[in-house]
């Protein structure tokens, strides 16, 4: 695991390399029902906990857009980012999903869906996103009485379309 993960932060950080000033800073997006948040990527510890990149999205429409990876973790940084990637999730944790993407276009709706161990959907947010270039763009929940133990999915997709799936487990 840890080669794939840097193999997706090099490539995340290549893609950064090549963004100018003008294009490293997106538009700001506004915070989604259960706290969606885009932000740019401006340092090599925003993304230290990178994780194996998404499968090649197709090229219906996403022109440069790509997905590098999805993170998962119990906390963001300032920067609303994933702080460390996880897996494994306590019943009270708050979930977050950080979707690190790269390339520009001229608009989409990036999504996540959140589903139980029984496959019921817990929550499903989404994001308008006009990216100019590396972009992270981060999905919350949280549930107070706390999760059920079980194996877990995040749904990721891009203009209703289904393009990635990462799984987590609550204990």
């Amino acid at each position: 695991m840890p080669i794939l993960r840097s193999l997706a932060l090099g490539a995340f950080l290549s893609a950064l390399a090549g963004c100018g000033p003008d294009t490293a800073a997106p538009a700001k997006g506004p915070a989604g029902a259960s706290g969606s948040v885009e932000s740019p990527l401006v340092a090599e510890a925003d993304v230290a906990a990178a994780t194996e990149p998404a499968s090649e999205l197709p090229a219906e429409d996403l022109g440069e857009f790509r997905i590098v990876s999805v993170l998962l973790g119990k906390a963001v940084g300032a920067d609303d980012i994933v702080v460390a990637d996880s897996e494994v999730f306590a019943r009270k944790d708050s979930l977050h999903a950080s979707v690190l993407t790269t390339g520009a276009h001229q608009g989409l709706s990036l999504s996540a869906r959140w589903l139980a161990p029984d496959g019921s959907t817990i929550a499903e947010t989404a994001q308008p996103l006009v990216p100019t270039g590396a972009t992270a763009t981060t999905f919350d929940i949280s549930n107070p009485q706390g999760w059920p133990a079980g194996e877990y999915q995040v749904l990721i997709g891009v203009n209703k379309r289904t393009l990635l799936t990462k799984k987590f487990e609550v204990r």
